[in-house]
């Protein structure tokens, strides 16, 4: 996701796609299938965060709105997220991969004895984090006020009026209610999370991908077995959510409810802290 440095690249070769196009191509296919898979738990993690009180732990959480609702609950509001799954990911891998060529990164020709300072990757990460918080902003609104709602009409909430019939209506809604900067609400919380997190999640790859190919004998990068990256790939999903998920409560609490719609992060940030603590 992003632009060439001034210096030329050596032009593909034919029938060949450039790095910023596979960036994009594999970004979009990456964010349609990981949120396919996620969104249900995706869903669960929002309605705790944002309705905890009304649910003894997770799995009372997926079986109150499940029985509340059935699957279709625990996929409400998918066409938004998976669209702007697709663009996040996109936007994502693209900067990461300009970011990259702005440190001077060589991968094809680093090796064990050359390798990549990993300082670069970490900076890569955050800057691609900054650049995609501000397109997974309006999505994540989105997405959010359409699950806590449907949330709520599962779990019997007597004053859970629907408000959205769908991701458009809500958009057009905000849009009426609130103005275009409406669909930013939360931003800078998403930027507080987005940050650290690519930064934990590009970072733990790059480490863990590094000390497979040291520990395996892999002269190259490339040269590491699709396993392997597979669970560098685990690793780097752990740390994302690991480092920056109390961001992502203040983010959701922002969005969704009223209480804490015109306060800043820190604000939000103390009264979740006082009154629920740290679990």
């Amino acid at each position: 996701m992003a632009s060439e440095t001034s210096k030329a690249a050596p032009a593909p070769a034919a029938g060949s796609l450039s790095s910023g196009a596979r960036d994009l191509f594999a970004g979009m296919m990456a964010g349609f299938a990981v949120k396919l898979i996620e969104y249900p738990l995706d869903t669960i993690k929002v309605l705790q965060q944002t309705m905890g009180e009304r649910y003894t732990g997770a799995w009372d959480c997926l079986r109150t709105t499940y029985h509340g609702g059935g699957i279709v609950a625990l996929y409400r509001g998918l066409l938004c997220p998976l669209l702007g799954s697709m663009a996040e990911c996109a936007t994502l891998f693209v900067s990461y991969g300009a970011m990259k060529k702005t440190l001077g990164v060589d991968e094809d020709n680093a090796t064990l004895t050359n390798p990549v300072p990993m300082w670069k990757y970490y900076i890569a990460g955050a800057g691609s984090g900054c650049c995609s918080a501000f397109v997974l902003t309006p999505v994540e609104l989105v997405k959010c006020r359409l699950q806590v709602q449907s949330g709520a009409a599962a779990a019997g909430v007597a004053a859970s009026a629907r408000v959205y019939s769908g991701p458009l209506d809500c958009v057009m809604h905000i849009l009426r209610h609130e103005g275009p900067t409406g669909l930013w609400r939360g931003n800078f919380s998403c930027l507080a999370r987005e940050i650290p997190g690519n930064l934990a999640w590009f970072g733990a790859y790059e480490l863990v991908l590094r000390s497979i190919q040291v520990a395996r004998g892999y002269e190259r990068k490339k040269d590491v077995p699709v396993g392997w990256s597979a669970l560098a790939g685990s690793a780097a999903g752990v740390a994302y959510w690991g480092v920056p998920f109390p961001a992502d409560t203040v983010k959701s609490l922002q969005q969704t409810d009223a209480r804490f719609a015109n306060r800043g992060f820190a604000d939000v940030f103390g009264t979740v802290l006082r009154e629920d603590g740290v679990h």
